[in-house]
């Protein structure tokens, strides 16, 4: 079945894949990004509610269930309790886990701190994405480097019928898969599954373990599909 370009093709699986993954990389990046205020949980829940977009794993269901399960009466307790956890588990010196590439590889792996940095900069430069940094995020924060493959996948949705710019833009994504997301975020997110109680931060850390590995095979898979004409 093609689709998009008569020199790009897809199956109706990957056109939903490639409809999907930009909206889960944004729902990753929004509460992985800054303690959740009332706003943000009430756009994601109209959201949910609006979009059967969610994807049909254990996390996603998770949190679907949790967003569409809270009550008109306890939405204000809800959110003030979320943002707390946020605090808790990566605000502070007291931060129960590392948020940021470099820091968490270098404990876990011995990673160097300033290379890895470099890399994560250098690749949002080639791909022509700047950041803008209102709280002084570092580039290789958790929600930064799910903000550059939600940026990623929404171009190459964009630019459907520029097949070169689309492969070079899976080829990107491939490699700061490969090279960065899947270095240290399965761990990171089992570390936040044993770190908190909270339903909407553990639906986010079995979301981040499951989405990743599946979002990389399906790249590989539909970039090796691809025979230009």
């Amino acid at each position: 079945m093609t689709m998009m370009s008569k020199h790009l093709v897809y199956t109706q699986e990957q056109v939903r894949w490639l409809e999907l993954r930009g909206w889960v990389y944004r729902l990753l990046m929004d509460f992985l990004s800054r303690p959740p205020r009332m706003s943000l949980i009430a756009q994601w829940r109209q959201k949910v509610e609006q979009n059967n977009r969610v994807p049909e794993s254990r996390g996603g269901q998770r949190l679907k269930s949790y967003l569409e399960g809270i009550s008109e009466e306890d939405f204000r307790r809800v959110c003030y309790k979320e943002a707390e956890e946020y605090e808790r588990l990566f605000m502070g010196h007291d931060a129960m886990l590392a948020s940021c590439e470099s820091i968490f590889r270098c404990r876990t792996e011995g990673a160097d701190a300033f290379s890895c940095i470099s890399e994560v900069g250098k690749m949002y430069t080639d791909n022509g994405i700047v950041f803008n940094k209102l709280n002084g995020e570092r580039d290789d924060h958790i929600a930064l480097e799910l903000e550059f493959m939600a940026v990623l996948a929404e171009e190459m949705l964009s630019k459907e019928n520029l097949c070169y710019s689309c492969l070079g833009l899976a080829d990107a994504q491939i490699k700061f898969l490969e090279d960065h997301l899947l270095k240290w975020a399965p761990e990171f997110a089992a570390e936040l599954l044993q770190a908190t109680a909270s339903p909407l931060y553990k639906g986010l850390a079995e979301l981040l373990q499951e989405f990743l590995p599946s979002d990389l095979q399906q790249l590989r898979r539909w970039r090796a599909s691809q025979r230009l004409v």
